[in-house]
């Protein structure tokens, strides 16, 4: 006999309510910690999240392999929900919270096919709700949630097949493994689990074939959608999928030349496999992932050994896949390729704890129990990892350093380049959907930059933008250039020096005694505790030497010593390090911005500045300084 709690379980025509109670508890969970902005976080996890925020409200197409069924159903969804005020960043983490759910429903429906009671189904489906990757999925916009869904669903129907040999669940089965492998390719290392699960039904399989073939056959059209989007005129497309063969790359291309690398020697596997295992340890406890990779094999105790077998070829390959795919760091293909690895584990947990079921009250509570517990552990130890993620502010700097140099006077056409990535996603979702960033022409690094010049454009960039593209790419690309500061955190890329005399404001300025003059200062307060620095710059002569740059707030002018200086801003090169003074021209003007932050209940005098180098023997030799007074708060 068994306890109460395992007594009361629904009969088979029941199921679903197991289901649907695992189902009800995730979408509570998954809805915490869903992302209703735009994304700000550089974690792997939301390594496309940016790009999908944009592309599902445009109805437009994303990265290899496109994932056309999930853009289209995924526009649909986001726009369905605009009609009733749901933003794009709201809509397009609903729509991952949606397969989600539906998946952890399957996985409960797949544990109840293995005869696993409901309610231990249901905290096995809610094991994998909760470890860390099947969450964060379901609280982003990310494609991996539908991938889960195939997997699991591809699980299921094969299973039924090898059971029943219906024809209807033939077909369910080539529907869920075919879209599947067009949604995402790596849902093919399937294919050794569902030959051993439909093994023993090759007369049905051959009386079924060819609507089987035929359905299967439908899955690649959903490709049509992408030429079909940008004949539409769609304002947001990956790539060029116009054409066929431009289709073709898309359909093919599944990245593994970029990702994978192929360890040499048993040494490397074995270092590799070790790595794969601490991924997926990511998602659940080293003790519970091993123990539900071996509940897989509780099967073999009652002679299914077919149906265990089936289980364990269904991870094995995505743990090999998971070794091979390195890029020198834990990249999100990693963290999408272990994902049946953690589910299947979960899956094992439920097994081992219904197998403890058989043996008696005496192990089936204390087992059950140990598994609820388990859930309410993870939840605790996940919510904030997902919320760290989902909550990052990170994005707002960006649109920011970008707002200051909107609605540009006299409406001078002005473009504003960021990479592609976060920093281009979060302004181009800003501008589109928040009303923000108003006179702004957004690009990326793909934009033909001497027609945006030639045009009569200011072109601007964020001045972290030269650590990947600094002045020597952009003079390759477009000959001389000069730069300046447009803002604090953003630089000017023009053909001839952009700054005229009559520009400059008046200000306090100095004779630096080295061929170039401060112009111009300006100082204000940003906030309680930080200070901008603004200085104009201008070379007399053409100077034949790099300066630096020194911007100290000090307590005491001149400072005593080290502990006067309460914040510093020095560039090794004007214009955040980025525009050698050697590279100026005579009379030209250059603009730099220093922030500086004072510590918390500090109080400065002035605001010194100046140049230096260092001479032949290592000395700094330093220009004079100009002391710039405070402002009033």
């Amino acid at each position: 006999m068994t306890g109460r709690f395992f007594n009361t379980l629904p009969e088979r025509d029941d199921r679903r309510a197991w289901a649907i109670i695992a189902m009800a508890v995730a979408l509570a969970l998954f809805l915490s910690t869903l992302q209703t902005q735009v994304n700000g976080s550089q974690s792997p996890y939301a390594t496309d999240v940016g790009e999908i925020q944009n592309a599902l409200p445009r109805w437009g197409t994303i990265h290899w392999t496109g994932y056309p069924l999930y853009t289209f159903l995924g526009s649909l969804f986001v726009t369905l929900f605009r009609w009733i005020g749901v933003l794009p960043a709201t809509g397009t983490s609903l729509f991952s919270t949606l397969w989600g759910i539906v998946s952890i429903g399957i996985l409960v429906l797949l544990l109840q096919e293995l005869d696993v009671s409901g309610p231990v189904a249901a905290l096995g489906g809610l094991i994998a709700a909760v470890s860390t990757s099947v969450w964060m999925d379901a609280s982003l916009a990310e494609v991996h949630t539908l991938t889960i869904l195939f997997t699991l669903a591809t699980l299921l129907f094969g299973l039924r097949f090898g059971r029943s040999g219906k024809r209807r669940d033939l077909m369910l089965l080539a529907l869920s493994f075919s879209q599947g492998v067009a949604h995402q390719r790596a849902v093919l290392f399937l294919a050794p689990a569902v030959l051993v699960l439909v093994a023993l039904q090759w007369q049905a399989i051959w009386k079924g074939l060819l609507p089987a073939l035929g359905l299967s056959l439908l899955s690649p059209l959903t490709y049509l959608y992408l030429p079909l989007r940008v004949h539409q005129g769609a304002t947001w497309t990956f790539g060029s999928p116009g054409s066929w063969q431009q289709v073709m790359v898309m359909l093919f291309d599944n990245r593994a030349e970029r990702i994978v690398s192929y360890p040499e020697g048993i040494g490397e596997w074995i270092s590799r496999l070790i790595q794969a295992f601490d991924v997926t340890a990511i998602d659940l406890p080293p003790l519970l992932l091993a123990l539900g990779l071996l509940g897989l094999l509780t099967l073999l105790l009652e002679r299914r050994w077919r149906e265990s077998v089936a289980l364990t070829l269904a991870w094995i390959p995505y743990l090999l896949l998971t070794a091979v795919i390195w890029i020198g760091r834990v990249g999100d293909a990693q963290l999408a390729a272990h994902l049946p690895v953690t589910i299947l584990s979960a899956a094992g947990l439920a097994m081992l704890v219904d197998r403890a079921r058989r043996l008696g009250r005496w192990v089936a509570i204390p087992a059950g129990v140990a598994l609820a517990i388990s859930v309410i552990i993870l939840v605790v130890i996940h919510r904030p990892v997902i919320l760290e993620v989902t909550r990052d502010p990170g994005a707002q700097p960006v649109v920011e350093t970008a707002e200051q140099v909107a609605s540009p006077p006299d409406d001078q056409p002005t473009t504003f380049m960021a990479l592609w990535g976060r920093d281009f996603w979060a302004l181009a979702y800003t501008q589109q959907y928040e009303g923000r960033l108003v006179g702004l022409d957004i690009v990326d690094h793909n934009a033909d930059f001497g027609a945006i010049l030639s045009a009569g454009h200011r072109l601007l960039t964020l001045s972290d933008t030269f650590y990947q593209r600094p002045l020597s790419w952009w003079e390759g690309n477009l000959g001389r250039l000069y730069l300046t500061s447009a803002a604090h955190g953003v630089i000017e890329i023009a053909r001839h020096p952009p700054i005229e005399p009559s520009q400059i404001p008046p200000g306090p300025e100095m004779d630096m005694e080295v061929g170039l003059r401060i112009r111009s200062t300006q100082l204000s307060w940003k906030d309680e505790n930080s200070l901008l620095l603004t200085v104009f710059w201008q070379a007399a002569t053409e100077p034949d030497m790099d300066y630096s740059i020194a911007a100290h707030l000090v307590a005491t002018d001149p400072p005593q010593g080290a502990e006067d200086i309460l914040a510093q801003d020095d560039r090794a090169h004007p214009v955040y390090g980025w525009y050698p003074t050697s590279h100026w021209t005579e009379g030209e003007i250059v603009r730099t911005d220093h922030l500086l932050t004072a510590p918390q209940g500090s109080e400065g005098e002035v605001v010194r500045v100046a140049l230096y180098r260092v001479d032949e023997a290592g000395n700094y030799v330093n220009s004079p300084w100009l002391s710039i007074p405070l402002p009033a708060r």
